[in-house]
């Protein structure tokens, strides 16, 4: 499961966060290998900023304010790429929620810097559908911390997967 934190919607915008969570989605409550850094701003120059998300941030709580843009523990976003390719490029299949945002935006940020993508187009998958089809789903509130929202996204999977009866994936 791949979730971002950014500072707008098109797909070169500004990278605040970039989270990562291997797990099986057909074996509940066992999670993999887990990734999450902080993007340094000032590696971003070229990427955009959109007034209204700056607003948006304004509107979280202190917490999750400082955790989106605190000034610690923070590297550039060809590095951060790099360390997000090592724990992707052999997964069967990448988990987004609503992979027209992030996935939309590291394809932008791996073309920027002439890298390879590590996952094939055909390996995405939209958990957000997969919810859809569940009425009544519980979902649990996103917290805005990218690795957070990850395994919060991969319960819902779970807890979607389960009330479907699904039992392999193709």
């Amino acid at each position: 499961m791949l979730d971002i934190e950014g500072l707008g919607t098109g797909p070169d915008t500004t990278i605040l966060t970039i989270a990562a969570q291997e797990f099986d989605p057909l074996t509940r409550d066992k999670f993999g290998r887990e990734f999450y850094v902080r993007v340094a701003l000032e590696s971003q120059e070229r990427r955009s900023i959109q007034q209204s998300t700056i607003e948006w941030w304004a509107t979280q709580p202190e917490i999750v304010r400082e955790e989106a843009f605190g000034e610690t523990n923070r590297i550039p976003l060809d590095q951060a790429l790099v360390g997000l390719h090592r724990i992707c490029w052999h997964a069967k299949r990448i988990w987004a929620q609503g992979p027209t945002y992030d996935m939309t935006i590291l394809e932008d940020a791996y073309k920027s810097y002439n890298m390879a993508l590590p996952w094939r187009y055909f390996s995405v998958r939209d958990s957000r559908t997969v919810f859809s089809l569940v009425p009544n789903l519980n979902k649990y509130p996103a917290s805005h911390h990218a690795l957070e929202d990850c395994r919060r996204q991969i319960l819902l999977l779970w807890d979607s997967l389960e009330y479907l009866k699904i039992r392999e994936l193709a």
